[in-house]
């Protein structure tokens, strides 16, 4: 009889085979809660639902693109602004 471990080790594999996975699946792939993963829904990771009283489905290669997006410097906007106006003052 196989381990949990086993069982689950091989559902992951099969998941990272699916294009599509659902949420709970996705929790166990990267190691995050659920509550987690929703803001991360929450803040633009894309997912798909057939209809009303369907599961939500992750795309395996949104999760991944995802989990390395590298954040955006923010930017002083008015900083800019004074920095191109004293240019044109000249």
């Amino acid at each position: 009889m196989p381990s949990d471990t086993g069982a689950l080790s091989g559902r992951l594999q099969d998941a990272l085979a699916a294009e599509w996975i659902p949420l709970r699946v996705a929790t166990s792939l990267v190691s995050v809660s659920p509550r987690t993963l929703r803001r991360w829904i929450g803040r633009g990771l894309p997912v798909y639902q057939s209809g009303p009283r369907t599961k939500l489905l992750v795309r395996v290669r949104d999760l991944e693109l995802f989990l390395t997006r590298k954040p955006i410097a923010s930017v002083n906007i008015g900083q800019m602004v004074d920095e191109v106006m004293s240019e044109l003052d000249r």
